[in-house]
């Protein structure tokens, strides 16, 4: 049977998209069974897609998805290819300001890579995920599942927010900030470092809570057990409008009195690995660990 490959890149970028529309002709050509994005079909002239167009929802079902683009066309695809347990292979054809941290390839490698795959010469990386659910007078009104982080956050004009912090059964402090960020070990790179929060090696099993910007001097990240529960509660009044976003790509507006519980998610995000850059190499060569400025 055939390899089924869906093919997906930033819509908004014309070289992730020829670089997309490249790699899917070429994967087509060694009798792979592949599926495109539509805006990735829509880049070949006339009717010469070398595929099945197919939505969204349905790319993440076959053997491989790949996403071509920076870190956030990764994290679109693994709302998509999570469900399914599909493995991602990330191609980095971002702009200059994105960083490329969690894709494995580059359009200059990414022949060989996949060369690779239909040997079967790679492994898989399992990911953490976290997941939430929004309880609002005492019914679930909103489910959602990231892979770098769950924000709740304030609106552009909205005041301070107060939440309240619960680690399972037990009360851990009454939160003054802008939001506050609960993040996986994949996701200690990017919002949580942003906001001073601790790098995490993503094989580790934990779950980060970092403060935005707390309102006090004693305050700061708290790292769980990925098997416990955190629990918000947002006790602002109705001026101070919040926000719950998924992944900087996915908003959920909150209301005063909802409680929020976040816990490790039942599935895991799979990412094709070819022995690549190590997670450190990642942290110097990309993100300047160590570099004097």
């Amino acid at each position: 049977m055939p390899l089924q490959v869906g093919f997906m890149a930033n819509p908004s970028r014309p070289a992730a998209l020829d670089c997309a529309a490249e790699l899917a002709r070429w994967m087509a050509q060694t009798g792979a069974s592949v599926r495109l994005q539509r805006e990735v079909a829509e880049h070949y002239p006339g009717d010469q897609a070398p595929g099945e167009v197919v939505e969204e929802e349905e790319l993440g079902r076959g053997d491989c998805l790949v996403a071509v683009g920076g870190d956030g066309t990764l994290l679109a695809a693994t709302r998509v290819a999570e469900p399914h347990g599909t493995p991602i292979l990330g191609v980095h054809a971002g702009g200059p300001a994105s960083f490329g941290f969690m894709t494995e390839t580059t359009p200059a490698l990414a022949r060989e890579a996949f060369e690779r795959l239909l040997r079967g010469d790679y492994h898989i990386n399992e990911r953490l995920m976290v997941a939430c659910r929004v309880r609002r007078g005492g019914e679930t009104v909103g489910e959602f599942s990231a892979l770098n982080e769950l924000v709740i956050s304030k609106a552009a004009l909205a005041r301070m927010l107060r939440m309240r912090i619960w680690v399972e059964e037990t009360f851990i402090a009454t939160y003054g900030a802008d939001g506050i960020i609960v993040a996986t070990p994949t996701g200690s790179t990017a919002y949580n470092l942003a906001a001073g929060g601790p790098l995490v090696h993503p094989t580790v099993q934990v779950i980060l809570l970092t403060p935005i910007c707390p309102h006090t001097l004693n305050v700061r990240s708290l790292i769980v057990g990925d098997r416990e529960m955190i629990q918000v509660q947002i006790e602002t009044d109705r001026r101070d409008e919040a926000l719950l976003t998924v992944d900087g790509q996915v908003g959920f507006e909150l209301e005063p009195g909802d409680r929020v519980e976040f816990y490790r998610a039942p599935h895991s995000a799979r990412m094709i690995a070819l022995d690549g850059a190590s997670f450190y190499q990642k942290l110097h060569t990309r993100l300047g660990l160590g570099e004097r400025f």
